[in-house]
């Protein structure tokens, strides 16, 4: 599978001397989430044709993919009946409440009652990170705020991530995260699940903290 824009596209516009375009968040989704059905569909039949062995690692495996492969079926069939009419200025504009720290209110703002109850949340906690929109330093920062783990259940990280204000890569608003988005939002930094066995024998699929660490250097700061 290829990814659009292919270098050989980057070429043309060059050759053109065409200006940088800005893309419209929600169309880039539409060919993301097609992409991501097509990767889970090669996964699913690559591990429906496996040997099968007696241990049940491989149906467990398989079991996980098709939980992914329905739900980045429903997140597809999602955008595709979404109405998508705003030019991206205007859709940055009406995600202005939720779009930054730096458009949040300093805690200078807030009077004494009302800082003692947003210290609790991530949304107003004074050590979150600039550059919120990064889903990458983010997740770092959750995994700071739960006593920094070795790794984290991706529907624990879901779950967190969640409380957050603005939006994760200018895609979506944290609140509206979910596995398979936060699995494509990910995905460009070449951070992906493992299987991680915990105290209580469970081996759900999980983020690792050394992978969003090792994804660091990669990020523009």
């Amino acid at each position: 599978m290829t990814t659009f824009p292919s270098p050989l596209d980057y070429l043309a516009g060059a050759l053109h001397q065409d200006p940088p375009r800005s893309e419209i968040p929600h169309h880039r989704a539409l060919p993301d989430a097609h992409t991501e059905v097509q990767r889970l569909d090669q996964q699913l039949l690559a591990q429906a044709n496996r040997p099968r062995t007696g241990d049940g690692g491989p149906l467990e495996s398989l079991i996980d993919l098709l939980v992914e492969r329905l739900a980045a079926g429903a997140e597809l069939s999602r955008l595709l009946a979404t109405t998508a009419c705003c030019h991206p200025d205007t859709c940055s504009q009406a995600a202005a409440p939720h779009s930054d720290f730096g458009n949040s209110p300093s805690p200078d703002q807030h009077d004494d009652d009302a800082g003692s109850d947003e210290e609790e949340s991530f949304s107003s906690c004074p050590k979150d990170p600039p550059g919120l929109q990064c889903v990458v330093r983010a997740a770092l920062h959750v995994f700071d705020v739960v006593g920094s783990p070795e790794s984290m259940a991706s529907w624990d990280l879901v779950d967190c991530l969640k409380d957050l204000p603005g939006l994760a890569e200018d895609r979506w608003a944290y609140a509206e995260l979910n596995q398979s988005r936060l699995a494509q939002l990910m995905a460009p930094y070449g951070v992906f699940t493992r299987k991680v066995t915990y105290d209580d024998g469970r081996r759900p699929r999980s983020y690792r903290r050394k992978d969003l660490l090792a994804a660091l250097p990669h990020i523009e700061r």
